[in-house]
């Protein structure tokens, strides 16, 4: 299955009247949105810039792909708004596929998957089962679950039985990497408890959700989507591409000591590949950012009690050649490998199948010969508003530093690993879904305040 979208012009954001809701895909809504796609190319060839207080994104859309089939989905291309300028609008194409190779973990999450349900109580096998839909997909956040409600079961709702079925699904869903970052942060919430005094009814290990995004099947699309403060995975199963994203993970505090003496540093390995990454670029003058990162660019909306409503019309993704970074293809061999060790950092918190399907697409020679890699503020990823970025052809990984929250006198951190090209695994590519950016920013100087994505802050 090839799935193909295509970054064209970028509007400015819809008012709420003008936003669409759309719960699947409608084919002969897809059919006519492909139409446009064409006209929409040739009329816009400029695409105009946004405020410095918006987010703009794009409008041409196209069919998306169903199992079985092939299919085609645009995504946004944007203006990216650095203090209050436009940068990069453009043109791109990328495209995705489905890989055979990751049929036998899918056929094994809906074991687990299926495990879990049957531990569950009636009353929450109504809960953790959900509609297949863009609106219900995008039901994720950094914040706070009492901040943005999540879909599904709480994990500290559920029996002991079901608690050790739902750990077993986050490992082979997520893989050994996976698994252990799940519990490091689940870890990191309820130290914030116990340590941090924060309010247990916002944070603790115990609020996190699970949720069946479509009925577990080893055919027909679905989502497992395991989400709660800093953390969202999202696992598209049959989908039109091989998918693990969007991927959100971030942690506060950045490192502690538990009451065992056992020291905790969820995200060091993701920290560390990117300081790695920042010592052999900052050389060049090209791998320094202009503007200023207050948060993630493409991270959850967190408006009107939505989370990832940037999806997809409103994600901005450089274009061109200006003030996007250094080319990895210009580096050397050295230097090469450490951006993939980089980027394995994110991917590898898939299962092991999904992972090296999508690092074949990511570290190839070509796609690494058209992705950039840049930073701005502290090259040691430790400073407040400091932030590093890979951008591929498909691969976009976010890293960025926030004020603290709880710990008000320390940072924490926010990253996010998205695909260009299968999201949701490109079943929605083309859905305008709850798409809604009036109340956010880009998370840079011109954007919201600290914390960013139209959320409190910097949760």
């Amino acid at each position: 299955m090839l799935c193909t979208r295509t970054n064209a012009c970028s509007f400015t954001r819809m008012n709420d009247e003008a936003r669409a809701r759309v719960a699947g895909r409608t084919h002969e809504r897809v059919l006519l949105l492909a139409g446009l796609v064409g006209l929409a190319a040739t009329a816009f060839t400029a695409c105009g810039s946004s405020s410095s207080d918006d987010s703009a994104s794009a409008g041409a859309t196209a069919s998306g792909g169903s199992a079985g089939t092939a299919g085609t989905a645009t995504s946004s291309a944007g203006n990216e708004t650095s203090g209050g300028s436009s940068a990069n609008a453009g043109a791109t194409s990328v495209d995705c596929t489905a890989s055979a190779d990751t049929a036998a973990n899918a056929a094994s999450v809906v074991a687990a998957a299926n495990a879990l349900y049957a531990k569950l109580t009636t009353a929450q096998q109504a809960v953790i089962q959900l509609d297949y839909s863009l609106a219900n997909a995008e039901q994720w956040s950094n914040l706070p679950t009492t901040a943005i409600p999540r879909n599904g079961v709480m994990i500290g709702d559920m029996s002991a039985d079901a608690q050790t079925a739902a750990v077993a699904l986050v490992s082979v869903a997520a893989g050994s990497a996976g698994n252990t970052l799940f519990s490091e942060l689940r870890a990191a919430d309820e130290w914030l408890v116990t340590d941090g005094k924060a309010d247990s009814s916002s944070y603790g290990d115990g609020r996190y959700y699970f949720a069946f995004v479509g009925t577990p099947s080893t055919s027909a699309p679905w989502l497992l989507q395991i989400a709660g403060h800093h953390l969202a995975y999202n696992f598209t199963y049959n989908g039109a591409c091989t998918s693990a994203t969007p991927l959100f993970d971030g942690v506060e505090p950045t490192s502690w000591t538990g009451s065992d003496n056992t020291a905790h540093a969820p995200l060091e390995a993701q920290r560390a590949a990117s300081v790695a990454v920042i010592a052999a670029i900052a050389g060049s003058a090209d791998s320094l950012l202009s503007g200023t990162f207050t948060d993630i660019v493409n991270g959850p909306t967190n408006s009107n009690g939505k989370g990832d409503t940037r999806y997809f019309t409103g994600l901005t993704y450089p274009t061109g050649t200006s003030d996007r970074g250094v080319l990895v293809g210009s580096l050397g061999t050295d230097a090469q490998a450490l951006v993939k060790t980089a980027i394995e950092a994110w991917v590898n918190n898939a299962a092991d199948a999904t992972a090296k399907a999508l690092l074949a697409e990511y570290e190839s020679d070509s796609a690494l010969a058209q992705t950039y890699v840049a930073y701005s503020g502290a090259q040691d990823l430790t400073t407040k508003n400091s932030y590093f970025r890979i951008d591929g052809p498909r691969v976009w990984i976010e890293y960025t530093i926030q004020g603290g929250i709880v710990y008000q006198d320390r940072v924490h951190f926010h990253t996010i690993w998205r695909d260009k090209a299968s999201d949701y695994g490109a079943e929605f590519a083309g859905a305008e879904g709850t798409t809604d950016t009036s109340t956010t920013g880009t998370g840079m100087t011109g954007g919201p305040p600290d914390g960013g994505n139209g959320g409190p802050p910097g949760n």
